[in-house]
């Protein structure tokens, strides 16, 4: 993996490794995004293990785990700048831009518009694993709001914001 480009990120270990015998059993998703990866440039070290947690697990997406003991330093993944979901790689450059739209608010309308696009979108291999929703307050019905953050500072907050 040549980290050396500055069209390329570079990810290096830190921290320690996870057990073993975390690894999962390889899925039909896991296998369209190694492929999306691939057809990005994506490179990652063998020590890498991706699971796939959806829908046997509470957890949702995609998690990377070592399979053996990493050294701070190591090469562990090499991804090309343009293979990254950005306000400047995504087709809705202009309008965000002309918009005058930057940061979370950009980038979120930049997710939609790929998104939307379905298999045509660069990025379908990698959109396909994000949640339909995240449960946060934001997504929450009135009465979900109220019960589940009823009497808590947030629950204020939100109900100020949002309703």
């Amino acid at each position: 993996m040549d980290s050396g480009q500055d069209s390329v990120y570079s990810l290096s270990a830190r921290g320690r490794s996870l057990p073993p015998q975390m690894a999962a059993t390889t899925t039909r998703r896991l296998r369209a995004f190694k492929r999306w990866m691939r057809s990005q440039g994506i490179d990652h070290s063998d020590a890498l293990r991706l699971i796939d947690h959806h829908p046997t697990n509470q957890l949702q997406g995609i998690s990377v785990m070592t399979v053996c003991d990493l050294h701070e330093g190591d090469l562990v993944a090499t991804i090309p700048k343009a293979s990254c979901l950005t306000i400047k790689t995504s087709r809705a450059r202009p309008v965000i831009e002309s918009t005058g739209l930057e940061g979370y608010l950009g980038l979120s309308v930049a997710l939609m518009y790929e998104k939307s696009l379905g298999q045509s979108s660069p990025w379908f291999g990698y959109l396909q694993l994000l949640p339909e929703s995240e449960p946060i307050p934001l997504n929450w019905t009135l009465e979900e709001v109220d019960s589940l953050l009823s009497g808590t500072e947030l629950h204020k907050v939100d109900f100020a914001l949002l309703y």
